[in-house]
């Protein structure tokens, strides 16, 4: 009996380290996405489709859930940023989603078939 139930408390405590995991990975990728992203590229079949005042332009995602993106002509664009359960969607303004490529303190890479272009990809550091 002491044997079964010093297995049964083995398995809890199992368990519940488990699941504390699951919860800091899912926190651990949100705080990497918050930061302010360096475009470095912009590309559809490894060919840079980036324009001019994209090129260098700031991704900024915030702690709150915000972002603001600001481009090198000057022009500003705002609105809220959330990342799915999985880590593997980046959705804006709950509209447009961008599959996460690689998600490092680093490199944050993102992907979206749009229309007729193709799948577009979008490189930080």
């Amino acid at each position: 009996m002491k044997k079964i139930f010093g297995l049964l408390i083995l398995a809890i405590c199992g368990l519940t380290a488990l699941q504390f995991t699951s919860c800091e990975k899912e926190k651990t990728e949100v705080n990497m996405i918050v930061k302010n992203w360096n475009l470095v590229s912009k590309t559809i079949l490894g060919v840079s489709v980036a324009t001019d005042c994209e090129k260098n332009s700031t991704w900024d995602f915030k702690s709150d859930e915000t972002y603001v993106i600001k481009d090198s002509c000057g022009d500003t664009k705002t609105g809220t940023w959330k990342l799915d359960d999985d880590a593997k969607t980046l959705t804006l303004n709950d509209v447009t989603a961008y599959k996460v490529v690689e998600n490092t303190l680093v490199d944050l890479v993102i992907e979206m078939q749009v229309g007729d272009m193709g799948l577009v990809r979008w490189t930080f550091n």
